[in-house]
Formats: structure tokens, sequence, C-alpha cells
């Protein structure tokens, strides 16, 4: 289906929600954005023709955190962050003691060292093309973690709601502190956060 045709669903959908807001089916984050000052739509994965934009790499804004799932990440370039700030100091913090970050939270493997150099010998392409293709796979206990997590913090509302984000993250403040817990739960306890 071209990109421009809006069906009778997804136009249903953007009559409804009028701010930004978590699906609760799916977790994604849908809704009115503004980019520059041209009003978007932001889809999720859900909707039957999820918009494209032109000239950008990611068609959204925000989506959820990846960790904690209480602030929001993300952006339109292959360059943006998967996780919060909070979530990223305190995989940072934990870096600092394990010699190496726990989990990958940038979109793009550059973000983390990850590609294969053109005038490197053989051997070693073929080393790192194996880290790029693990990094492709993604990190599996982030999609236990959201398969698990997310389902948690969304049993508060409707399940087949289309929440504000301002009301799911007066349900579910982020900050350092759920931040800490999320990675706590997630990698076990790990000291000092």
């Amino acid at each position: 289906m071209p990109d421009h045709i809006i069906t009778p669903t997804d136009a249903a959908v953007r009559r409804r929600v009028d701010v930004l807001s978590v699906h609760i089916p799916c977790g994604g984050i849908r809704g009115p954005v503004r980019r520059g000052e041209q009003p978007r739509w932001q889809s999720c994965r859900c909707e039957d023709n999820p918009v494209r934009w032109d000239g950008v790499d990611v068609s959204r804004e925000h989506d959820l955190c990846i960790v904690c799932f209480r602030a929001t990440a993300g952006g339109s370039s292959r360059w943006a962050w998967l996780a919060c700030q909070d979530c990223r100091a305190v995989n940072a913090a934990i870096a600092e003691v394990w010699g190496f970050a726990p989990v990958r939270l940038g979109r793009h493997s550059l973000m983390h060292g990850v590609g294969v150099r053109a005038d490197a010998p053989p051997h070693i392409r073929g080393e790192e093309a194996a880290r790029l293709t693990e990094f492709a796979r993604g990190d599996v206990r982030l999609r236990d973690w959201r398969r698990t997590e997310y389902p948690r913090l969304a049993a508060r509302f409707d399940p087949l709601a289309d929440v504000p984000l301002a009301v799911w993250t007066r349900q579910h403040p982020g900050g350092r502190e759920a931040s800490r817990d999320a990675f706590a739960r997630l990698l076990g306890p790990v000291r000092p956060l």
C-alpha cells in the first residue's frame, strides 16, 4: 500500500489520538509530533499503513526507553539512543566497574565500536563481521526483558488503550532510581550503581 493512503482504521486512530500516546497493545508511541514547524503523525507498528517521513532514517521522534520503559528515548536519526539519559548513565556506571558496557543502547553499531574495516586483514574482517552479525541480531536479554517488563507496567491500563505519554510517565516516573531498579532486575544485582 502506498505511504500516502490512509485506511479508514488509521484515520479513526488519528482522529481519536490527539496527543503523543503509548499504544498499550504494542508499547509503541504514536500520535502527533512536531518536526520543526511542521506537525507530523508518528505511527506505531499496529497501524495499517504506518507513516514514513521523508529525509530521516527512522520515522519516529520518541520511543519508550528499552530498559526502564518509563522515560523516552529515540529520535529520527540512525545515531539515536534507544535508552533514556538515566539508563545510559547507569549503563556507563556499570561499565566503569565491569570494564565494558553490559547493554548496547545505541541504534547504530558504530555507536558501540562495531563495524567492519575495509583495510583490515581478512581474518580481522571475519571477526568484525561476526561481531556485526551478532549486533544485528539484537540482545536476547533485552527482547526477553521487554516481554516481561513492559507488560508489567502496561497492566495498569486498558489492554487496548492509547495512554497519553504524560499519563504513562505520571504512573511510571523515570529517574536514576527507576533506571537502577530496572538494571538490577535485568542484570541481577550490580554494585555500585
